[in-house]
């Protein structure tokens, strides 16, 4: 298990190369996220791991946004960003532990954590901190990668995997396990980015009367999945446009790996 200071220095060794590797590439994922919470002006939203602040352009006008991270020099970057924004729109950012957020219950009317638990050195302590500091009712969204089955994006991941060990993260986070474990109240899943390689997670706070999550295992919800760059189900084939990509990417991960190296992480 990673701790907080491996997970610290991993990124803010690669906080430099950080928005070449992970900003298009993901923005989809990204852009997803802030449309499935539909806020309206005024919301409080909390942004767990905001690292460079990637995601701030695609928050609606009107929405008070508080960031937190580990990495001081991700935030930094996230703090330049901001400047050319409207200032009532980044309330704050903070260095902090998800799995410790320093705010009191009921403190915000959605959380968001994009591109996190499979770098977390404790999901579950991170998604508990998340509910306990969302107001009851209010709205949870998670974008990560999941096991998957197909084998398109498995080779793929096999591709990519000296830079996963760049960033601390693990490809085999199990989503039936994980709903189970942290009790989430799931609404409603989509896939997003390249070969859908992304779920989002739409989830809804605690409330006094808790419903039941959407039935079925995540491959049994996504396969129907017919958004644009939803592939990866089971018998896809990646198609041949995005081949060179993902080699492309591959290559320079390798490349990465050299510049940028960072402590051991967990095996993927």
């Amino acid at each position: 298990m990673e701790s907080r200071e491996q997970v610290s220095r991993a990124y803010s060794a690669f906080a430099p190369a950080y928005d070449a590797f992970f900003g298009a590439v993901l923005e989809p994922g990204r852009r997803a996220a802030i449309r499935e919470m539909n806020l309206q002006p005024g919301a409080r939203v909390l942004e767990v791991g905001i690292g460079t602040g990637l995601a701030l352009s695609a928050y609606p006008r009107g929405v008070r946004i508080t960031g937190v991270d580990l990495s001081l020099e991700m935030l930094e970057r996230a703090r330049r960003r901001a400047g050319g924004m409207e200032l009532a729109r980044v309330v704050d950012l903070k260095v902090m532990d998800a799995r410790a957020l320093d705010y009191p219950n009921a403190s915000f009317d959605a959380v968001v954590a994009m591109y996190v638990v499979s770098v977390t050195p404790e999901p579950e302590r991170v998604i508990a901190e998340m509910r306990r500091v969302c107001r009851p009712g209010g709205q949870l969204v998670i974008v990560n990668h999941f096991r998957t089955t197909s084998r398109t994006v498995r080779i793929t991941e096999k591709l990519l995997r000296p830079l996963h060990r760049m960033v601390n993260y693990s490809a085999e986070l199990d989503y039936d396990a994980f709903v189970q474990k942290t009790g989430l109240e799931v609404i409603r899943c989509s896939r997003a980015n390249i070969l859908g390689y992304s779920t989002v997670v739409h989830c809804r706070a605690r409330s006094a009367t808790p419903q039941r999550s959407v039935s079925g295992s995540l491959n049994e919800r996504l396969d129907s999945c017919t958004s644009p760059g939803c592939w990866g189900g089971p018998g896809s084939k990646l198609p041949e446009s995005l081949e060179a990509d993902v080699v492309a990417v591959a290559a320079r991960a390798e490349i990465a790996a050299i510049r940028y190296p960072t402590s051991p992480a967990a095996p993927v």
